[in-house]
């Protein structure tokens, strides 16, 4: 008879964790406000890759001189910066197509999110940067925040999302188990 309430109480409690690590996902994944954002000049714009769209938006942010510097992490090794630009230049802007040259920095070591917050951080560090917009996609968002808190404490991140494209429920539900099991992996460390 004990097993019941015992039962009860489990179900209860991974009931409340669940509702509230959702919330929290779905809390982190809100859209950024330009406008809250424009007045400030950040060090870095930080992109971590899976799409054309966080590159595209990222590049945008640059253009819009919201810093000076775009690093691009977890960038494939054979991809070089001309396989970057024809990405964001479409009609051989010279004004953007100057960007690449003085402004455009790869990181070609990340294979995961874990290893895109230690590859951005060290290279912050290198170059003594504080600050960064943080550019991925919505859904991916919640883990990127908890990588970049979790192994630092000396850089500001503000967010940037992008938003997904394509994305149904089994998308937002491996994402969210994914920061579920990064959360918990944080709060238990």
């Amino acid at each position: 008879m004990r097993f019941k309430p015992l039962l009860i109480i489990i179900l209860l409690s991974s009931s409340l964790l669940f509702v509230l690590l959702f919330k929290e996902f779905l809390d982190l994944t809100k859209k950024s406000d330009d406008k809250i954002y424009s007045n400030y000049k950040f060090d870095a714009i930080i992109v971590l890759t899976g799409g054309s769209n966080r590159i595209n938006k990222g590049f945008d942010l640059l253009v819009k001189n919201y810093s000076k510097k775009m690093f691009i992490s977890g960038v494939n090794p054979i991809v070089s910066k001309s396989d970057i630009r024809k990405i964001v230049t479409k009609n051989n802007e010279n004004e953007k197509d100057s960007l690449f040259d003085c402004c455009i920095f790869l990181g070609k070591e990340a294979k995961n999110t874990k290893s895109n917050a230690e590859e951005v951080i060290n290279w912050m560090k290198k170059n003594n940067l504080k600050s960064a917009i943080l550019v991925t996609t919505d859904i991916h968002l919640p883990r990127s925040i908890l990588e970049f808190q979790n192994n630092t404490n000396h850089i500001r991140i503000v967010t940037w999302p992008v938003e997904s494209k394509n994305i149904n429920f089994l998308n937002i539900l491996q994402e969210f188990l994914r920061f579920s099991f990064v959360r918990i992996k944080y709060l238990t460390l």
